[in-house]
């Protein structure tokens, strides 16, 4: 008996090992040499790893809806207030972009019944406790940018996804009065939070808009011709790049380009003005790109600033490289045909965030960590692989993997074979001793 558990427990060991390092190198090694990513920017594993991910998003969702999770989070923690509500708009947004991208020939039951809680997320008054907060009873009229315009985008993306219509009233009149209030303010802006205004923010909003008014058939207006024109002006920093906070009244910048901002903006940009946002590309790839013997990516401040610091908006800083700004750079330079750079971006994201059959781990981690969730980093990191291209001609990428890529590829390769060894090694052993006992009577009986 004692020898079957020993052997039960090395076995289950082997197959932790090929879950979870084999796995993960066979995986990094399809993505490193996949065609599709280097043509297109986007792997074709991507809706493999989404409806994978679906089911990770509705267990969350549904405690989170259950619970009233979002009633007991303090208004100062960003990322426990912020992510749940982004979480479920990447979602819509990733679902639908793949449905339209022919990924799914129908909407699979686990993708349209975590749809259902997305949007119950995003549509519920218990969801917005934190902004009731900070801006009253009447939060739904007047600024509030941030979370007025992931009430619009995510209600329409549901709607175009699902064909039902029940939360068309609120997401309607959510676009027609946020287009109205960025129309008449001082240089198109509104605040987020009270006294902060992220054109970012704003310039997602006016997509949004953009993207209910094509739903209800609505004849878009000159609203975000007016916003490019701010941005690409007024409120343009020094390195050729919108500012990443400003004073909405004024105008004035109060933090200069960014790039988890600048990856951002640029998710939505060429939605608005594709040439605007080539040029605003060109600008974050002179000042943000970074490339090292071993890894590419987007630093979060231009190179020779003196800034040197991480928060929640940039998340991890390692190196130089802005994880944010690389996450986020991925849509970014799909949405401009950047895919030179959005090619070797996924192969390192995928990498990184060992990936396995249950999900990808890192960002796994750090959304339980910060926003009690397994789900909401992988289902961020799925929508900005996901990122349609809206121009025209596109870079493919001709070059190799980056160095990082084939380096934790190795890693995953040879701990798995050398813990599988191991393990298969100790198993003999086992065997081979219990064997010697059980000859061991027989050899005595046999000298008596």
């Amino acid at each position: 008996m004692k020898l079957w558990i020993q052997l039960f427990l090395g076995g289950a060991f082997i197959v932790f090992s090929l879950l979870f390092f084999l796995y993960p190198a066979i995986t990094v090694a399809r993505i490193a040499m996949d065609s599709e990513l280097r043509a297109t920017g986007q792997c074709r594993l991507t809706h493999r790893w989404f409806t994978s991910a679906a089911g990770r998003f509705d267990s969350w969702a549904t405690e989170y809806l259950d619970t009233a999770y979002a009633s007991s989070v303090r208004h100062e923690d960003v990322a426990a207030t912020e992510w749940p509500m982004f979480g479920a708009v990447f979602f819509l947004l990733t679902a639908e972009t793949l449905y339209r991208q022919g990924k799914f020939d129908t909407v699979p039951a686990r993708v349209r019944d975590a749809s259902e809680k997305a949007a119950r997320i995003v549509a519920s008054p218990v969801t917005a406790t934190w902004v009731k907060t900070k801006w009253g009873e009447d939060y739904l009229e007047q600024e509030n940018v941030f979370y007025r315009m992931l009430l619009i985008m995510g209600l329409s993306s549901y709607e175009r996804l699902t064909g039902n219509s029940q939360y068309r009233s609120l997401m309607s009149h959510q676009r027609k009065t946020l287009a109205q209030e960025l129309e008449k303010a001082p240089f198109h802006l509104r605040d987020d939070y009270p006294g902060e205004c992220y054109p970012s923010d704003v310039l997602w909003a006016v997509a949004a808009i953009q993207h209910a008014e094509e739903l209800e058939n609505v004849q878009p207006g000159e609203l975000g011709q007016h916003l490019m024109a701010v941005l690409d002006g007024p409120v343009k920093a020094p390195e050729g790049l919108p500012a990443f906070q400003v004073d909405a009244e004024s105008g004035s910048i109060l933090q200069g380009a960014r790039g988890c901002g600048n990856s951002g903006i640029l998710v939505f940009a060429a939605e608005l003005d594709p040439l605007i946002a080539q040029d605003w590309y060109r600008a974050h790839e002179a000042n943000f790109w970074q490339v090292t013997g071993w890894a590419v990516g987007f630093r979060e401040f231009a190179r020779g600033a003196l800034e040197d610091f991480m928060d929640v908006d940039s998340g991890p800083v390692l190196f130089g490289f802005g994880s944010v700004a690389s996450v986020f750079g991925i849509g970014a330079a799909k949405s401009v045909g950047r895919v030179d750079h959005a090619a070797p971006l996924t192969m390192e994201a995928v990498a990184c965030a060992w990936p396995t059959p249950f999900g990808f781990l890192i960002p796994g981690i750090m959304g339980k960590l910060a926003a009690d969730s397994w789900s909401l980093g992988e289902v961020a990191l799925l929508f900005s692989m996901t990122r349609p291209t809206i121009v025209s001609e596109t870079v493919p990428f001709t070059g190799s993997a980056p160095l990082l890529v084939w380096v934790l590829l190795a890693i995953y390769a040879i701990l798995g074979l050398l813990f599988i060894a191991l393990e298969i090694r100790s198993c003999r052993r086992l065997i081979r001793r219990n064997k010697e006992r059980r000859r061991l009577p027989k050899t005595i009986s046999e000298r008596e």
